[in-house]
């Protein structure tokens, strides 16, 4: 079997993140977005100054409510201590008589930022996501508008929309940081390092019905859990039950492939509006068209500058196409044809550009 490494993981999130940003317009309207929250033009430099400026947008109450957290999630895991109705004197009692009194203030605030900071760069959740105090109208306003900001540029082309809107808001805020430090804990965890493949196991909390208990008619998926799952329309599930073992569903998944890659791809043939499919994510493939098409976007005269051989390419019948092919040949010693040219820059102007949602959606 076929085991694939963190650096195969990472070329493939570089490639999607470089899809995206090459999106036309996307670096522009990062900069009116970051401007209209008061961001850095380039965004800030790491998760501190971020939680640094965000916390300077906290009244002080809200700053004191943010301590507290911290202090219940490193208490509750210093001390193994689920923080609920039952131990909640407890924490009173250790924030109030024993960690107030007994730390400076420029520590309590270190330790805020560190942690707000985390938080904020987490490869799980939104940072505009995070449970900031719903009645400060600047926090109110973060999700909406970089929501906008993330629907505006992706599309199907761009695949996983989860990791897309990880990269776009990463990249939003903190600039080449965040992208960077996004994908290196996406790829250094296991469980969120494969793109399009996840699992999903509910608990009592994703039921309703708890008072009549399992295999009852009331116990059922909840409206969030619909919700969450509903995302994944375009998803086949594999069910695996407790008393499966390791060998059998590799055997199941291996027997069976043939039907279930049908049904990812030929159920939702809406993905096939864009040429979707598992091995689009090719790095040979995007930076060669890539190359193509800046080159494609430079003069017949800045063209001739550039190519360096003995024959002579400024004849009026000679086209753009050719003198890249040979300044391909060249600087790169790869065999293209002008016609291959032609069609590699088309194809990756045709991916810079924002797509619309699918208009078949058929078997979904």
């Amino acid at each position: 079997m076929k085991f694939f490494t963190a650096d195969y993981f990472e070329k493939k999130f570089r490639i999607l993140y470089s899809k995206l940003l090459f999106k036309e317009g996307l670096k522009e309207t990062a900069k009116e977005v970051r401007r209209e929250l008061g961001l850095p033009p380039e965004g800030f430099k790491n998760e501190s100054e971020l939680a640094i400026f965000l916390m300077g947008k906290m009244a002080n109450e809200e700053i004191e409510l943010l301590n507290m957290m911290v202090f219940v999630n490193d208490y509750s895991a210093k001390n193994e201590l689920p923080y609920n109705d039952e131990n909640i004197e407890k924490f009173k009692e250790a924030y109030y008589n024993e960690y107030l009194p007994n730390t400076k203030p420029e520590e309590i605030l270190m330790g805020a930022v560190s942690a707000f900071g985390k938080d904020l760069i987490d490869h799980n959740n939104m940072l505009t996501m995070y449970p900031f105090p719903k009645s400060n109208k600047y926090f109110s306003s973060l999700f909406p508008i970089t929501l906008k900001f993330i629907r505006k540029f992706w599309g199907l082309d761009l695949l996983d929309e989860h990791i897309m809107g990880h990269l776009a808001e990463k990249y939003l805020f903190l600039g080449e940081y965040g992208v960077n430090q996004y994908i290196k804990s996406k790829i250094a965890c296991t469980n969120c390092r494969y793109i399009g493949v996840n699992h999903f196991s509910p608990n009592r909390n994703n039921m309703e019905g708890q008072d009549t208990g399992p295999y009852s008619k009331g116990y059922i998926f909840n409206k969030e859990t619909v919700k969450q799952l509903s995302l994944h329309f375009n998803s086949v599930f594999l069910i695996i039950k407790p008393y499966a073992t390791k060998e059998e569903v590799l055997n199941y998944v291996e027997d069976n492939w043939d039907s279930l890659k049908k049904h990812v791809i030929e159920k939702n043939t809406f993905y096939k509006q864009y040429g979707v499919h598992p091995s689009k994510i090719k790095e040979s493939d995007f930076e060669r068209n890539r190359l193509i098409y800046e080159l494609n976007k430079l003069s017949k005269k800045d063209l001739l500058k550039r190519y360096k051989g003995e024959r002579d390419l400024s004849l009026k019948n000679i086209y753009k196409e050719t003198i890249i092919a040979a300044i391909l040949k060249e600087e790169y010693n790869a065999s293209i044809s002008p016609e291959a040219v032609k069609k590699a820059a088309a194809r990756f102007d045709k991916t810079s550009r924002i797509k619309m949602l699918p208009k078949d959606i058929r078997d979904i």
